[in-house]
């Protein structure tokens, strides 16, 4: 079953919203996929669409910028597994994050012991001049060593009284902006009269290394009738009407078998799917939950396309590539409740969300983490699972970012597995048309 507050909900949740989910229809399937979504028409201007994709999703880097950003977010990010307690592996190197976008530059943040210019130069080495502008530093008062005594404390939760426990989901990121790790509970402030869940002082961390928000509903985050062979971002439900969304194929390294993806905390190995009376696939290689919120659906066939109708300006998408992006980068997320929805701004990789405070176990970490400048909700209940990516703005084509798979301060904030890291745990690729 899945967890109580991940983003999969019963149907009968959300039966005053199926009108609207449904008043269009599910995307029409083309033998030939490549064909199918090239022909797909962008639809027409419309204020529901909000602004032009151009403007939303910003200038487009140049390639020097984005090997620059690549570079950057290679040292955000592990090499292979996740570090079991979530600590950020860029500490390593001095680097606390960074603020900024791959078009317009970055600036780093580093800890006060780092030599921000030799970052740069190692950054930037073998690249053009053009690439050492795009780099700006700012050094913090921090240390690595006390970032990484403030992270343990969250980590070990020392931060938090004893009584009350409320039961509800938060989420911890390390915050360039901040220069201090950031945990946000989801639920509302407590009253004044009331001790607050941050023990002043927190033993054995500086003052403001870790900061404690409040963000209102939190929760890990279905299109409706999706035939054979299936696409990504399609509605899929379990026995009890219990329903998630499918992510994006992907083909099996060992096996070469086409599967979807979707998050783990939808159901265990074996749990069985349907997307409105077709049946879509059985989860298989889901492990190491909730580390790994990630989970493969096979025994159909499925291809390289997603839905995307909503809050986009084509109403579906060929996949045509796969990375994680970087910090910056403007995504879409579309999840069978929400549906498509665009300008989400990546503003960390780092990112861990847990659904119980004081249970480690509970923890999914190295997400991805991104809102709108808007503040515009972004994820519901039901839209676990749906595919992140980054969009072409005149062409209907996609490339994948990662999956939905958890939501805070009411559905603004999005938290996703990356690419890569589902890419290796499942020991999958993503597959690709054109």
């Amino acid at each position: 079953m899945f967890r109580r507050s991940r983003i999969a909900v019963p149907a009968a949740a959300v039966l005053c919203g199926l009108a609207l989910l449904t008043t269009e229809g599910p995307a029409t399937q083309g033998e030939v996929v490549r064909l199918a979504a090239e022909k797909t028409a962008p639809r027409a201007d419309d204020d529901t669409l909000g602004p032009d994709p151009r403007a939303a999703d910003g200038p487009r880097a140049t390639k020097v910028q984005r090997e620059v950003a690549d570079r950057v977010s290679a040292l955000l990010t592990p090499k292979g597994e996740k570090p079991a307690d979530g600590a950020p592996v860029s500490l390593d190197q001095g680097l606390i994050g960074v603020i900024g976008s791959p078009a317009a530059g970055y600036t780093l943040v580093v800890t006060k012991e780092t030599d921000g210019k030799a970052l740069v130069s190692s950054l930037t080495a073998g690249l053009p001049e053009e690439a050492r502008q795009a780099l700006d530093v700012r050094v913090s008062e921090r240390s690595a060593a006390e970032l990484r005594e403030a992270w343990a404390a969250v980590w070990e939760q020392r931060w938090r009284t004893l009584t009350p426990e409320p039961e509800t989901g938060y989420s911890v990121d390390l915050d360039p902006e901040l220069e201090a790790v950031v945990v946000v509970i989801g639920s509302e402030a407590p009253p004044t009269d009331r001790l607050d869940t941050l023990r002043q002082p927190l033993q054995g961390v500086d003052a403001g290394a870790v900061v404690v928000q409040y963000g209102g509903a939190s929760g890990r985050a279905s299109r409706t009738s999706d035939s054979a062979p299936h696409w990504g971002a399609a509605k899929i439900t379990k026995a009890g009407g219990t329903f998630c969304t499918a992510g994006f194929t992907a083909r099996g390294r060992s096996s070469g078998d086409y599967y979807s993806v979707t998050a783990a905390h939808c159901g265990p190995n074996g749990t069985r799917w349907s997307s409105g009376s077709h049946f879509y696939g059985t989860t298989a290689g889901r492990s190491g939950y909730p580390s790994y919120d990630q989970a493969r659906l096979g025994g159909s066939s499925y291809s390289p396309n997603i839905y995307t109708d909503g809050l986009d300006n084509f109403s579906s998408r060929v996949v045509t590539g796969a990375n994680d992006g970087a910090v910056g980068d403007s995504v879409c997320a579309s999840g069978t409740v929400t549906r498509s929805i665009c300008g989400i701004k990546i503003k960390s990789l780092t990112a861990t969300y847990c659904d119980i405070p004081g249970n480690q176990s509970t923890c999914t970490t190295y997400l991805m983490r991104g809102r709108r400048d808007d503040d515009k909700i972004v994820a519901r209940n039901g839209d676990s699972g749906g595919p992140v990516y980054q969009r072409n703005s005149t062409l209907p084509r996609a490339s994948i970012r990662g999956i939905v798979v958890a939501f805070d301060t009411g559905g603004v904030r999005v938290f996703a597995e990356r690419y890569a890291s589902i890419s290796n745990h499942l020991n999958v690729t993503a597959v690709t048309a054109g």
